[in-house]
């Protein structure tokens, strides 16, 4: 608490405790003046870390999204222990009863059960294995071009859950027998637009290959999760699963902004705002961000529930990290930083409107932390980033509207000093 009692004509008046004496500056900067960088980051989530895993068959407006789940089985249960246990264990001579098992991801919004899969959904087994380097994704896809090896139709009810698929017994036989691997790629086939999320390895759900294992002298049921194996190298969990991108969602034309769509698209952009205005002992108490959102009106526009949002992070990279892909998933919720007051922000892709982010907050972490520890950047992203074709668009710099551009507005109180002059 404080006040101010002295006499303001004297020499030792207190103005910045005194509201009558504070004078409220503002400043709109747009362009250069603003942002030192605004651009979009295609491919977030990085391939082999999604937490869930889209099969979609999504056709809207003319365009279509089609996406396959690769599961990667590098490692197989090849021998079993004897029935002595003073003996060595045995090679599996044949398999019985061989399988996929995956799990079906209810949509978080029970509403959205008949929206997201309509009908009956016929899914689709693939051998992806590909002589390739682990990243030559284009050789995977190549490989679904062939017939499928296994598939299995589920009615639409019984579309969640735990979902087996037999594979062929011999087929499997074979790559445990001879020491070969087995990399599966699943895709879907249905009269309506589906999409739907399977379980994967960095979620806590992966895909589950079983077998009845025979030896000699025991048989034996047997269950691999995905797992990938680099040659003298322990297995490790990236890359055990991951989202294939056959028909992606439309790129946003030059100029444009995106947050969302498959693959996920964020905007990173590193503000520019004067140094001696952040850094100095001015009072900043408003900061926001103008953004203005083109209509969308691909994918999704005749859903019965809205369940995407638009979120912002705060970079955490720190200047040195020249590489915006990488700066842009170092990025932290404002609420995980303390910062209360930015809001995630639920309104339709479909609606051109523009939109205020509060910032203020943010300003004042730059603030504390200063110019040399984090970089002075925010991310926007869709929260269905990933596993929803939906995609916030928005103007950037480069409009030729200048009333459409980006642009912040900033309140500042500057600095008081005591006494008079």
């Amino acid at each position: 608490m404080g006040a101010c009692q002295e006499n303001l004509a004297g020499g030792a008046a207190c103005p910045a405790l005194c509201p009558d004496t504070l004078t409220v500056k503002d400043i709109i900067l747009s362009g250069t003046d603003a942002f030192d960088t605004m651009t979009n980051v295609v491919g977030v989530p990085p391939l082999g870390t999604e937490q869930q895993l889209l099969v979609a068959n999504y056709v809207q407006g003319g365009d279509s999204v089609q996406t396959a789940a690769i599961l990667r089985f590098d490692s197989l249960i090849r021998i079993l222990p004897d029935t002595d246990t003073l003996a060595a264990p045995k090679p599996i001579t044949r398999v019985d009863s061989s399988g996929i098992k995956i799990t079906v991801i209810a949509p978080a919004d029970s509403t959205r059960d008949t929206v997201l899969v309509p009908d009956t959904v016929t899914f689709l087994v693939f051998d992806v294995d590909a002589n390739a380097p682990d990243l030559d994704t284009a050789a995977v896809h190549a490989q679904l071009n062939n017939p499928p090896i296994a598939s299995r139709s589920v009615p639409r009810d019984s579309v969640k859950g735990a979902i087996s698929i037999l594979l062929d017994t011999g087929w499997v036989g074979e790559h445990v027998r001879d020491g070969k691997r087995i990399r599966l790629g699943i895709r879907i086939q249905t009269k309506k637009s589906t999409q739907l999320n399977i379980g994967s390895a960095n979620g806590g759900l992966p895909a589950t290959l079983f077998y009845f294992g025979f030896s000699d002298t025991t048989k034996a049921f047997t269950q691999r999760n995905v797992n990938t194996h680099t040659a003298g190298a322990p297995p490790f969990s990236s890359l055990a699963d991951y989202d294939l991108v056959l028909m992606g969602t439309p790129p946003p034309a030059p100029g444009i902004l995106a947050a969302g769509g498959i693959p996920g698209y964020r905007v990173y952009m590193r503000f520019g705002v004067p140094s001696a205005l952040i850094d100095s002992s001015a009072t900043i108490v408003r900061a926001n961000l103008i953004m203005h959102q083109l209509a969308n009106v691909d994918f999704g526009t005749a859903d019965t529930a809205d369940t995407v949002l638009l979120q912002t992070g705060v970079v955490q990279a720190s200047p040195g990290v020249t590489n915006i892909a990488a700066a842009a998933l170092l990025a932290a919720s404002p609420t995980s930083l303390g910062i209360a007051g930015v809001p995630t922000i639920n309104f339709h892709p479909n609606v051109a409107r523009s939109d205020t982010i509060p910032l203020v907050g943010v300003f004042s972490l730059w603030r504390r932390l200063g110019p040399t520890r984090s970089q002075r950047a925010i991310v926007l992203e869709s929260t269905g980033e990933g596993i929803e074709p939906r995609q916030y668009l928005f103007y950037s710099s480069a409009a030729a509207d200048s009333t459409l551009r980006p642009r912040i507005e900033i309140s500042y109180i500057p600095r008081s000093g005591f006494g008079l002059p």
